[in-house]
């Protein structure tokens, strides 16, 4: 008899809030703006929530859980969590993610030493090549960058933790830098996209705007996506 249960490793991209505020007024309001803007996106989107900014005597983990479902969101696990939060973390059936690179963290570690001569440069990417188009209703992921030789349709998701470039038609939706990497580029050769989204920044298109149609870039500066004509 075949086992009723496998257990397989596998790899699923969650969207990973960060707070600057202790303020739960205040992350509501923003929440309530970005699902006001794309709530198709909040839409029992599971999510994990960096706990590195927060102060545990100003909020509780409960009222951050229950103001994310609210916005439709589904906090399934915590990341940075300090000894202060593991008990609320535990009654909340939250799973703990450990240590991860928070964002100014991560700025200061981009800042080059300088007094420093053995510098190491950081590790390739892997690149992962896809040649055809595709389709609405696939999703194509890739830890690194993502190349495709094609078309990403209207209906369809293509992810990277690294950059994506189409040299073809982005109709659909594209996510750079799902694990957080705000340098992660999109790049494509025509550009009509439903959504673009980089390190969890995202803006919809529901409306034709000027770029449309043109081979374009898209970066992250300062918590902004910038689309450039290339």
């Amino acid at each position: 008899m075949d086992s009723a249960v496998s257990l397989k490793a596998g790899l699923v991209p969650l969207t990973t809030l960060h707070f600057s505020s202790n303020d739960l007024a205040d992350i509501r309001a923003q929440l309530e703006k970005k699902q006001a803007e794309a709530p198709a996106l909040f839409r029992h989107l599971p999510c994990v929530l960096d706990l590195s900014s927060l102060d545990p005597n100003l909020l509780t983990l409960a009222d951050l859980q229950q103001l994310c479902r609210d916005c439709g969101l589904l906090p399934v696990a915590v990341r940075n969590a300090g000894n202060e939060w593991q008990a609320q973390a535990e009654a909340l059936h939250l799973a703990d993610l450990g240590k991860g690179t928070s964002r100014a963290a991560a700025r200061q570690q981009d800042t080059p030493a300088t007094d420093s001569g053995n510098e190491t440069p950081p590790p390739a990417r892997a690149v992962k090549i896809h040649t055809g188009n595709i389709r609405s209703g696939q999703q194509l992921y890739n830890d690194g960058d993502l190349i495709i030789f094609g078309m990403v349709s209207a209906g369809a998701e293509v992810l990277a933790t690294g950059d994506i470039h189409i040299y073809g038609t982005l109709r659909g939706r594209a996510l750079a830098g799902v694990k957080g990497d705000e340098s992660a580029i999109i790049a494509c050769q025509q550009f009509d996209p439903e959504l673009v989204a980089i390190a969890g920044q995202y803006r919809l298109f529901e409306e034709q705007q000027e770029q449309r149609q043109q081979p374009v870039a898209v970066g992250l500066q300062d918590g902004t996506l910038n689309i450039t004509s290339v």
